[in-house]
């Protein structure tokens, strides 16, 4: 290979007047140009690869340049300045046979080196030589001409010409036309280095070879045909086109062919006539007959002319011959009609000769007219008078209907007259009559005008109404108000009945309760009463007797509430009862009804049975919850209510009901209303109670009714307030004796209230007693027991335990133990029966592994070596292993399946062969605790006095201590530094001084000390540490910093925090010869740039968002490979964005110095002030309206206030600007705004429509319409009215509406109306308006009302007309000495004046209930009863008023 050669200099001369020297760049492939007088010269490279020509255009060829021996032959590779000298193949002799070429100098261009080979010599440019130049003294005088190339020649130079050129000096310019390469006459003319022809016409091509086709463009038109020629073409035309192109086309009309005036079109080859009318033939040379079609119609004569174009005008007497544009003329004399075909009938009905809206119909030569009903006469002029034979009756009024003055005036008629209804007549009868012909008397009575079952009797022309007691009024439609006179007292409330009252006792604020008819009587039946058991006493009034029932508490029963309901079952059975079929709550058979009140802690329990095998209804608790069921012929309805348990011990009341429906109740407070209600539908004749139901079952069943049932057992607990179908069921009709299940009361124990269950053990309530479901590894019944732990490869010894299984455990078993360990490997747990592979259990990289031959194994996921205690719980059922995690079962995988029979035998924790427990990862080193297989419990040491049976005894042992014991960790002293080492369980923990750390205490602490200044912070770093602080620059405040230590580690990171506002700085520059590192700010963006290690471009990054907004960012830079020499750079900017810089660059140890200790140091002056400390912006409170400043550094931003904007918040926000009143005027407000809604709309932007019809006034079951500010109503077909207050049809007064009371009756715009006289009011003023509601009266004065005013009974102390007057004020009563004595005389006279008044009142109600009202007084003399509110149901004669 040649190396450190310069170039092989070319010179050539440049002839072309436009040549401009080097300014072009001639010299090719790297070669470099110097201008000459006479043009440039090239200087060509000759490495790595050699070039020569005049613009070092060609490749070097050595063996041009240099020439071998005559018995040799030369080789060289093109491009390369060395070559080869080698014998010929085949040559022989002394030349060429172990002699060596090189003894005679072959190599005679100066520079070079000859080296002898086995077949030859090769000459070499020798290294270092300044030589191996390609041009030679021969070449200097550029002896070449045209262009040639000059290359040393033995002897001299020799010239390597341009094509085109030949001679020694390239100076022949070669003829390229002697050979005649033009074609087709072209004439040829050479050139330097080549030719050209000149072509003649026709020809092209560079030897003019190629025929030009004229035809190629297309000349020809309009689909002519194209025939090339020489140099020429020509086009046939197609018919119709003429010229060169065919682009003429050919008037066939220019002869005039078509005739008698038509006109002629000129197609493309053709042409056709358009006739005139009157003429046809292909030039229209035939005259046409236009009466040969007879256009004439109704007999009208056609009369043949010549293309006549004449017509006769409108009006005139000759109109029936009329000429038509058609060449013939129609005669329509004495035809009736007209027109240019006689084709229109003279309309004689144009005249309107029909009178009374006939109809006219026309006829030929004439007309007639179609009649109305009604009418009559030629032309229907004549009204028939239907009135004449006097056709109404009982004094009726006849109208006739072709009368138009009674349309819009009778109320018989419609508004608008019409002739299809003119016929007849009509007859307005007198009230009280109807019909056609007012024959009929009308029955008022027909359409039941009388309300509440009044008796209607007819009149003429109206009804009278004989109404029922307790209503009144025309219709008897007024209910009359009992409770108007107040006969309740002491505040009872009145409720008005039919004819009746009640009242509705309150009790009195003393405690007094008051019953009787008008709450008058003071009850004392509770005063002495004999409810027991914290019974409700209730009183009672009847028949002027005081009484009382007695309200029982839940469990009590009978009419003193003396009789207990509840009974217990202490353990499973069942009570039967056999019910009587004629008892009353049966009687009829109208459903089955079940109620009782439960508590039990057992979730599944038979509560009852009804029925037998194949019909029943049972309620029972599954899991918990209630579950009630009916099946009747063959069809069940199953009810669950579920989400509800009701087995926590207390009371809980059930009801089971069969009607229309099968209905489950549950009183709970957690459901709607306090009730829980499940129902299902049956069918009609479901509800009937079978005689099967007629035996019940309580608490349980008996085989094999049982079945039926889910949970299938009996139920233990307590019952109570059992009724079925209405009647009770005491626990003394049920013969609890000793043999029976069940026992009276309810003795409950809260066995887990004192928690007996130890070690975190669940203690469960199965009500006659507990269970304790104790957590692993506790057992026994209180969880006080805890099976010993049992610790293997204590202090590294070998432990192991074997033994044999006495009894067969099958291929499905299931496998439990607790293990703790922080040994990676080791053997758990073997299982062989002897006959094929052992079941392995091993643990391998922390995790266990179930193996069964070396291609079986499964993994438990997870890590069971990090010290603590895990629970292992495994199941092999046919081949399928899983294992319980956290509640959950997982699938594991399969394994053959291994039957474990007697004899099998079970290794743990080793083997007796220290061999084969080496392939499993050696013993296990660690504890093993409660191995269960199946339900057998395996000890591993012998216990004393134990409660707890022992399953599986060891009978071979390999030194286990008993406990869970940790290895003596600190026995080597592990701790350095002072550092104290306690054992944490086969490991340690070492309690380090305050200035070291690390698991050996072996890290020394430096920030501990305090090392750094203030207002920095230390931060410990490997073997050492450093203070970082932020610092604050001004534009010439750098400082230097260089590393004093030898690094060892590479340095592959960087991390700098920032905060600026300059758009253009250096944040941190590192450079180091060729290596360097720049962190800046460029217009605004964050740079990167790196350039190290053996990456040419380097790694940079330009952040694309600006980061001079005066905030603190945060830069991290980092090598994606720190190993490699050029790795990509990793770049986080502000926690956020992610980004990889452009290229690839090496690491930071370029920044490495060979000193101590590892930091960077100060290297220069210059001053720093610590923290990041800028103008104080704030200071002058900027920010306006609350606003608050934030410090920006050298800035500062404005937290405006809801309402404010601007940059110092000193804009109010318009609020308004966005239109948000929906239906209103908006004003702004700050941060806020108001809308003054427009009338009909609310809230805050006024978008909701008042809904108006919340309070709407539509009566009579009219449907409310809401509009905008007000409300329309809908009515009925019957009703009409703004309110639908009206009837319709309107009712008319006299006829079918009357007013009550003296009442006017008036007629309005929707019917009758009534105005009623001072004090009533209502649609036929039947109110009695009551002035005494409210009560005008004060100072606890009563309102007496009577007809349009009322009075006021004041109490002693008070007077005047309202009771406002207090008679102790001086002058109140007695302004003169002579009232004094006048009042008294006057007040005794008012006084017998009352008392006459009151018998006379007393009288008159007497003869009232004669006929047939009915007196308070009396009601309250005849029965006087209380109406309380009773949960009991009392019998009718003892209902409580």
């Amino acid at each position: 290979m040649l190396a450190n050669k310069k170039s092989l200099i070319s010179s050539g001369t440049s002839y072309s007047e436009n040549d401009s020297g080097c300014s072009s760049s001639p010299c090719k492939n790297g070669g470099s140009c110097k201008d000459s007088e006479v043009g440039y010269q090239c200087t060509c490279p000759v490495e790595p690869v050699a070039y020569v020509g005049i613009n070092c255009e060609l490749l070097y060829d050595a063996c041009i340049e240099h020439k071998c021996p005559a018995h040799m032959t030369c080789t060289g590779t093109p491009g390369l300045l060395e070559y080869q000298c080698a014998c010929a193949p085949g040559s022989a002799g002394a030349d060429c046979d172990g002699v060596d070429e090189c003894e005679s100098s072959p190599c005679t261009a100066p520079g070079f080196e000859c080296v002898d080979g086995p077949t030859g010599f090769t000459c070499r440019c020798q290294l270092g030589g300044e030589g191996c130049q390609a041009q030679s003294l021969a070449c200097s005088s550029q002896p070449c001409l045209n262009n040639g190339t000059c290359a040393e020649a033995p002897g001299g130079f020799r010239c390597l010409c341009r094509p085109g050129f030949s001679g020694a000096t390239c100076g022949d310019d070669i003829d390229e036309c002697a050979s005649g390469p033009c074609r087709n006459g072209a004439i040829c003319r050479d050139r330097a280095g080549e030719y050209s022809c000149f072509c003649v016409p026709g020809f092209q091509g560079s030897n003019c070879e190629i025929d030009i086709d004229e035809c190629a463009s297309r000349p020809c038109r309009n689909h002519g045909t194209c025939l090339n020629h020489m140099d020429r073409y020509e086009c046939r035309c197609a018919p119709g086109y003429a010229g060169v192109n065919c682009d003429t086309e050919i008037d066939e009309c220019a002869s005039e062919p078509c005739q008698n005036g038509a006109l002629c079109n000129d197609h493309v080859g053709f042409y056709t006539c358009t006739c005139a009318p009157g003429y046809e033939g292909p030039q229209c040379e035939v005259d046409i007959n236009e009466c040969e079609s007879q256009p004439c119609q109704n007999n009208g004569t056609c009369h043949d002319l010549v293309n006549s174009r004449g017509f006769a005008a409108p009006g005139r007497a000759d109109a029936s011959l009329c000429l038509v544009p058609h060449s013939y003329r129609c005669d329509c004399s004495d035809t009736g009609f007209e027109g240019a075909h006689c084709e229109l009938d003279i309309l004689e009905c144009a005249s309107d000769p029909c009178h009374n809206n006939a109809t006219c119909l026309e006829g030929i030569k004439g007309y007639s007219c179609a009649c109305w009903p009604g009418y009559a006469g030629q032309d229907c002029e004549e009204d028939v008078d239907e009135c004449a034979t006097e056709p109404c009756h009982n004094g009726g009024l006849c109208l006739e209907r072709s009368n138009p003055a009674h349309y819009g005036t009778q109320p018989l008629f419609p508004s608008n007259f019409s002739y299809s209804q003119a016929a007849g007549f009509l007859c307005q009868c007198q009230p009280g009559f109807t019909g056609e012909t007012c024959f009929t008397n009308i029955d008022e009575c027909e359409s039941q005008p009388c309300q509440h079952g009044g008796r209607c009797q007819d009149l003429v022309n109206g009804f009278l109404c004989h109404c029922l007691p307790g209503y009144s009024g025309a219709e008897c439609a007024v209910n009359i108000n009992e409770c108007a006179e107040g006969p309740c007292k002491n505040g009872a409330v009145c409720e008005d009945g039919i004819a009746d009252y009640s009242c509705r006792c309150v009790p009195g604020q003393d405690g007094i309760t008051w019953g009787g008819k008008n709450c008058s009587v003071q009850l004392t039946g509770c005063q002495r009463h004999d409810c027991q058991n914290e019974a409700l006493c209730i009183p009672t009034y009847r028949a002027e007797s005081h009484g009382h029932l007695c309200q029982c508490q839940p469990g009590f029963y009978d009419a003193t509430c003396s009789t207990p309901t509840t009974f217990s079952f202490a353990s499973r059975g069942y009570l039967l009862s056999e019910l009587p079929e004629n008892s009353e709550g049966r009687r009829g058979a109208g459903g089955a009804n079940v109620s009782l009140r439960f508590r039990t802690t057992l979730p599944s329990a038979v509560l009852f049975y009804r029925g037998r095998e194949a019909e029943y209804l049972f309620l029972e608790l599954l899991d918990g919850i209630l579950h009630a069921e009916l099946k009747r012929e063959g069809v069940g309805y199953p009810l669950f209510l579920k989400g509800l348990r009701v087995d926590d011990g207390q009371w809980h009341k059930v009801e089971v009901v069969v009607h229309s429906a099968v209905q489950l109740k549950l009183w709970h407070g957690s459901c709607e209303a306090g009730l829980c209600l499940q129902s299902s539908p049956i069918p009609p004749g479901t509800a009937l109670i079978p005689q099967a139901f007629l035996s019940l079952y309580i608490g349980g069943t008996e085989d094999p009714m049982a079945n039926n049932t889910r949970s299938q057992q009996g139920f233990v607990g307590c019952l109570q307030d059992l009724q079925v179908d209405a009647e009770a069921v005491l626990p003394a009709d049920l013969a609890l004796g000793e043999s029976s299940p069940a026992r009276p009361g309810c003795d409950r124990t809260e066995w887990c209230l004192s928690q007996p269950c130890f070690h975190g053990g669940l203690c469960v309530d199965l009500w006659a007693t507990f269970r304790c479901d104790c957590a692993r590894p506790y057992g026994g019944p209180a969880c006080s027991y805890e099976h010993p732990a049992a610790t293997f490869g204590l202090e590294n010894s070998t432990s192991f335990v074997y033994f044999t299984l006495s009894d067969s455990l099958g291929a499905d078993f299931n496998l439990s133990f607790l293990v703790r360990s922080r040994k990676a490997e080791g053997l758990l747990l073997q299982l062989c029966n002897g006959t094929g592979p052992c079941l392995t259990l091993y643990l391998r990289g922390g995790q266990l592994s179930i193996e069964a031959s070396p291609t079986d194994t499964v993994t438990l996921p997870g890590n069971l070596v990090d010290g603590r205690r895990h629970l292992v719980a495994l199941s092999f059922q046919g081949g399928s292993v899983g294992a319980l995690q956290s509640d959950t079962f997982v699938e594991l995988g399969q394994l053959p399946p291994q039957a474990l029979g007697a004899g099998s035998e079970v290794f743990i924790g080793g083997h007796p062969n220290p061999g084969s427990a080496e392939l499993w990862g050696g013993y296990f080193k660690g504890c093993l605790q409660d191995i269960q297989l199946n339900s057998h419990q395996i000890q591993l040491f012998q216990v004393e006095n134990s409660s707890v049976p022992e399953e599986l005894n060891r009978t071979q042992t390999g030194n286990p201590v008993k406990g869970c014991i940790s290895d003596d960790t600190c026995k080597s002293e592990p701790c350095q530094n002072g550092g104290r080492c306690i054992v944490t369980w086969n490991d340690f923990h070492c309690s380090c001084p305050a200035n070291f750390t690390g698991k050996f205490c072996e890290e020394k602490v430096w920030c501990e000390s305090d090392p750094c200044p203030e207002a920095t912070t230390c931060i410990d770093v490997v073997a050492g540490y450093v203070c970082l602080a932020n610092a604050t620059f001004n534009s010439h405040g750098a400082i230097e910093f260089t590393t004093n230590m030898s690094v060892t580690r590479t340095l592959s990171s960087l991390h700098v925090d920032f905060r600026t506002r300059d758009e253009d700085a250096i944040l941190l520059r590192a450079v180091e010869e060729v290596d360097s590192l720049q962190v800046a700010i460029k217009n605004s963006s964050l740079l990167v740039d790196i350039r190290s290690g053996n990456g040419i471009e380097g790694a940079s990054f330009l952040s694309p968002q600006p980061v001079t907004d005066g905030a603190w960012h945060s830069v991290s830079v980092a090598m994606e490979e720190p190993a490699a020499l050029s790795s990509r750079w990793l770049l986080r900017l502000d926690g956020s964005v992610n980004a990889t810089l452009r290229g690839n660059a090496g690491n930071l140890d370029f920044l490495k110095n060979n000193a101590s200790p590892e930091q960077f140091r100060r290297a220069g002056p210059g001053g720093v002030r610590l923290g990041c400390s800028g103008a104080d912006v704030c200071a002058s409170s900027p920010c306006l309206n609350a606003g608050t400043c934030e410090d920006l550094f050298n800035s500062f931003r404005c937290g405006c206030g809801a309402g404010w904007a601007g940059r110092r918040c000193e804009a109010n926000i318009d609020d308004c600007q966005p239109s948000p009143c929906v239906h209103g005027d908006c004003v702004d407000a700050v941060a806020d705004f108001q809308c003054e809604c427009f009338r009909g709309f609310i809230g805050k932007r006024c978008d909701i429509n008042v809904d108006d019809c919340v309070r709407h006034q539509c009566l009579n079951g009219a449907t409310c319409v809401d509009g905008v500010y007000g409300y329309s109503c809908k009515c009925p077909p019957q009703y009409s009215g703004p309110r639908c207050e009206w009837p319709f049809p309107p009712q008319q007064c006299g006829k079918n509406f009357t007013c009550l009371n003296g009442g006017r009756c008036i007629t309005e715009s929707w019917g009758a109306n009534c105005s009623c006289r001072p004090g009533f009011t209502g649609r036929n003023c039947q109110i009695n308006i009551n002035e005494c509601d409210p009560n005008p009266c004060q100072n606890g004065g009563t309102c007496q009302d009577s007809e349009n005013r009322y009075e006021c009974v004041c109490s002693a102390s008070y007077t005047g007309e309202r009771c406002d007057i207090n008679k102790g004020t001086p002058g109140a009563l007695f302004p003169s000495p002579l009232i004094e004595v006048a009042v008294p005389v006057a007040c005794g006279s008012v006084l017998l004046l009352s008392i006459a008044l009151i018998f006379m009142v007393l009288t008159a109600r007497k003869r009232r209930q004669s006929e047939g009202t009915y007196s308070p007084s009396q009601q309250e003399v005849a029965g006087a009863r209380l109406e309380m509110d009773s949960v009991l149901k009392v019998p009718p004669e003892e209902r409580l008023i």
